[in-house]
């Protein structure tokens, strides 16, 4: 009857003990996977403070280059193609890299899984679309500017003339590598956290 007895406390204790390791394997979980949705909100974040860096620079850009046209007789059909061609990316680059915060920290992470897919292959287009567009106003560019080569009213606007042509060169030829730079660090951004979304939901 003793034995009996003891046997029961045995098997409640260990029913007790089952009971609390779970509740503790289960408050670790919930506590990784909130700091996995830290980390991926974290890691999303560049990408939305290099675009308001776009968004910064666009007018600093475009006042730039307006007094730079005005004194070479560059066109302005050549200076809206570009403020267009500029506002449209940035505007697109702000549709396709938006996520919602509160979605990778308490939300629904399939659909956020799939957002980031999509997320990916929406920018993967616009980058080729947007290239395609750089190469047109580059080309427009070096066109007219050969064309105003040696109509200048002074030696330095020639001078200046021929070197804008040299630096637009080199300048388009940085520019190019530092945006397919940019463009994969947002892509590995993106399979990071995707990874990380696997994680949790298997």
């Amino acid at each position: 009857m003793d034995n009996n007895i003891n046997n029961d406390l045995q098997l409640e204790q260990m029913r007790q003990q089952m009971t609390e390791l779970k509740q503790q394997l289960d408050r670790q979980q919930i506590v990784n996977e909130q700091l996995l949705r830290q980390s991926m909100t974290s890691k999303m974040s560049w990408i939305k403070r290099y675009i308001w860096l776009e968004v910064a620079l666009i007018p600093i850009l475009l006042l730039i280059l307006a007094p730079i046209h005005a004194m070479l007789g560059l066109s302005w059909w050549l200076y809206g193609f570009l403020a267009v061609m500029l506002v449209v990316d940035v505007a697109a680059d702000w549709r396709i890299n938006h996520v919602d915060r509160n979605q990778l920290l308490t939300g629904n992470l399939v659909e956020a899984s799939r957002r980031l897919t999509l997320m990916k292959k929406q920018r993967a287009w616009a980058f080729v679309l947007g290239l395609i567009g750089v190469i047109v106003w580059i080309v427009w560019f070096l066109f007219e500017l050969k064309n105003v080569q040696g109509l200048q009213s002074s030696d330095f606007l020639n001078g200046f003339a021929q070197g804008g042509f040299v630096g637009g060169i080199i300048g388009a030829v940085i520019g190019l590598i530092v945006s397919i730079i940019i463009f994969n660090k947002m892509q590995r951004t993106n399979d990071e956290v995707l990874r990380s979304i696997d994680q949790l939901t298997h």
